[in-house]
């Protein structure tokens, strides 16, 4: 049986882990507005953003990159700043890189070193942006808008398609990348059978792992599908509703924000080790 086990309490409405290359982890608090350092001694926080953070990335100067929703639902109300994307220096410090989006979700960085990301709009659950921006010059370039909500986002193995999460549609979206970056017809990978779509990771197998969250007071669950998107198991992390997202570790050790019960879990024993997020991989 897996075991699950409370890594870090009292971190409020959470999302977004990111295992570090230095080995710390790092979660976002939507509802404290901040970014927490987690340890065995309890949350540290590394920067406050003055807003609702919701998805990491980290480059190799060790500088985060934040999708930063703004002051948006859960986020604390004042004072109010709109969206975009921050950095948060090795110090803690925090700047824009980009305000072009709306309401970003979550982000990653791509093979060709840009930030892929999704944009959301919070009301109604039927639309939003894909964008595709430079590091070095905060520069957003809108890929594509779409008529779901994008959520989750992420490369497999191959780094020749990038992965969105429709959350209102149910389905993983594999997006075959074109040489200059550009965004194919999508195809649909997976298909959850319970619950919708938010934040996935990749194993080194290529397994995808999806957080499937319940917006009916049903448990959530994490949903395992190999690399040709068949579904291979559910597993229920406990009775809440919204597990939010995961980071799987290199020593295959699994962490997952309870959003709802604002907590971030860990499963020692997962099967298999995360795969490398960019530009981390070799």
């Amino acid at each position: 049986m897996t075991r699950v086990d409370v890594y870090a309490a009292r971190v409020g409405r959470c999302e977004g882990p990111l295992i570090r290359q230095s080995g710390g982890l790092v979660v976002c608090s939507i509802s404290h507005g901040c970014l927490y350092e987690l340890a065995g001694s309890g949350p540290r926080q590394l920067a406050d953003t003055a807003g609702g953070p919701s998805g990491l990335a980290e480059v190799l100067d060790g500088t985060l990159y934040v999708a930063q929703q703004g002051h948006y639902g859960h986020a604390r109300q004042e004072p109010r700043i709109w969206g975009g994307v921050q950095q948060v220096s090795a110090e803690g410090q925090v700047s824009w890189l980009t305000q072009d989006p709306y309401c970003p979700n979550d982000l990653c960085v791509g093979p060709d070193g840009y930030i892929y990301l999704t944009d959301p709009s919070r009301r109604p659950w039927n639309d939003g942006r894909l964008w595709r921006i430079d590091p070095a010059t905060g520069e957003a370039e809108l890929l594509q808008s779409v008529d779901y909500y994008p959520n989750g986002i992420g490369f497999a193995l191959d780094d020749d398609a990038l992965f969105i999460a429709s959350t209102s549609g149910r389905e993983i979206l594999r997006y075959p990348l074109t040489p200059d970056g550009r965004l194919g017809t999508p195809d649909v990978f997976a298909t959850a059978p319970h619950g919708l779509p938010d934040g996935f990771a990749f194993d080194v197998d290529g397994n995808l792992i999806v957080c499937a969250v319940c917006l009916d007071e049903q448990p959530g669950e994490l949903q395992i599908f190999d690399r040709d998107g068949t579904l291979l198991d559910r597993l229920h992390p406990g009775p809440g509703s919204l597990y939010t997202n995961l980071a799987i570790g290199p020593d295959g050790a699994a962490y997952v924000t309870d959003t709802q019960g604002e907590q971030v879990l860990v499963i020692s024993d997962w099967a298999s080790p995360g795969l490398a997020l960019h530009p981390f991989r070799p």
